[in-house]
């Protein structure tokens, strides 16, 4: 899978079958685990709670089989090499997802109905797809960066024919088709580009290159592409280095997600005892949740509360409750995992936290659509 809003939403929405699912998220850092055997040995650990969570019966079969599969993956086909996070998906004893990821996650495995993706969601808060774009007169480049890790995707060469020294109006004609010919370069990178950010939209886009150049620039791009610029880099070039690039991205990267938390914590203390904007706590979030209501959603990581899920659908804390929304009524050892995933396919955003500071204490809020 590619770790995207919408891959994590074709995960959580992959059809459930009568087995349940195996999740493994695996640290495999060769600055923490330098030999494969010290990340293997975690993993066995892993595997076996997760064998044991499993009830008892066709249940905990189908778990072992998926173990044994997981650990004869990574013995014999994992490539360890630029990975440090590693998530794989089986059911019934066959691998069906993986991701490779060149930032670690925090180990865990779990054995559910559907496939885990607390650990994505997470990941996913917490870098940003930048775009970087370097114009110059006769060419432009198309950086992505996303998880730490930078491909140059597009590259534009365009035949600009070079300044005259004459004079007269032959210079002046000439001067005029060396603007037309530079103009129907920018035009067309602004429009690769634009069909770029449509397939794969970027939370940022950073123009580098000459003053006049990127202004000029600027002005053809399409408004939705318009409305991401970031703003401009000093001192990168067609000729800067992988690690000068990988530094200014990075930088971005901070300054927009801290952005972000900023904008959206003030709305969340905005509406401080406004039930119709914002909800705090699981009681009031699971009831946003039932009713599709969540925007952005706050989680403080590592946070647990069971519950009940109706045979509707709804989530609550306590089995009478559910009951009380009809069908038959199931336990289940997570709500805020339950909230997680329900608000991963109705669109709402996820930011996730170390503790519950911002939360005033609360292991769970919600910015409310309506």
């Amino acid at each position: 899978m590619e770790l995207t809003a919408s891959g994590i939403k074709d995960l959580v929405s992959r059809p459930t079958g009568e087995v349940p699912v195996t999740s493994v998220f695996l640290n495999t850092d060769g600055a923490v685990f330098p030999r494969s055997a010290d990340y293997e040995a975690r993993l066995e650990g892993l595997l076996r709670a997760a064998v044991s969570s499993a009830e008892a019966g066709q249940d905990r079969q189908s778990a072992e089989r998926d173990a044994e599969a997981i650990r004869r993956w990574v013995s014999d086909d994992f490539n360890r090499d630029g990975v440090k996070g590693l998530a794989l998906w089986a059911s019934d004893g066959e691998i069906f997802d993986s991701l490779h990821t060149a930032s670690a996650f925090r180990n865990v495995a779990r054995v559910g109905e559907t496939p885990y993706v607390v650990p994505l969601q997470a990941m996913l808060g917490r870098y940003m797809h930048i775009g970087l774009a370097v114009i110059e007169r006769d060419s432009a480049r198309l950086f992505r960066y996303r998880l730490g890790r930078m491909v140059e995707y597009h590259s534009i060469d365009s035949d600009v024919p070079g300044q005259s020294d004459g004079g007269g109006w032959s210079q002046a004609r000439i001067a005029r088709n060396v603007e037309n010919a530079v103009l129907h370069h920018f035009k067309e990178a602004a429009e690769e580009f634009r069909g770029v950010h449509a397939e794969d939209p970027f939370d940022a886009l950073v123009l580098a290159g000459t003053h006049v150049e990127v202004e000029n620039f600027r002005k053809l791009l399409h408004p939705y592409l318009a409305a991401v610029v970031h703003g401009t880099m000093s001192g990168i070039s067609a000729s800067s280095t992988k690690e000068e690039l990988l530094e200014a991205f990075a930088q971005v990267e901070q300054e927009r997600v801290s952005a972000r938390r900023k904008e959206l914590l003030e709305r969340l203390a905005a509406g401080a005892g406004q039930a119709e904007t914002v909800a705090r706590g699981i009681d009031d979030v699971i009831s946003a949740c039932n009713e599709r209501r969540v925007e952005t959603l706050f989680v403080v990581e590592g946070s647990g509360s069971p519950g009940f899920r109706s045979g509707t659908g709804m989530l609550t804390k306590d089995r009478a409750a559910a009951q009380a929304f009809g069908g038959p009524v199931q336990p289940v050892d997570d709500l805020i995992d339950e909230v997680i995933e329900q608000c991963v396919l109705s669109r709402a955003r996820i930011e996730l936290f170390r503790d519950s500071f911002r939360l005033d204490g609360e292991p769970i809020a919600a910015l409310l659509r309506f």
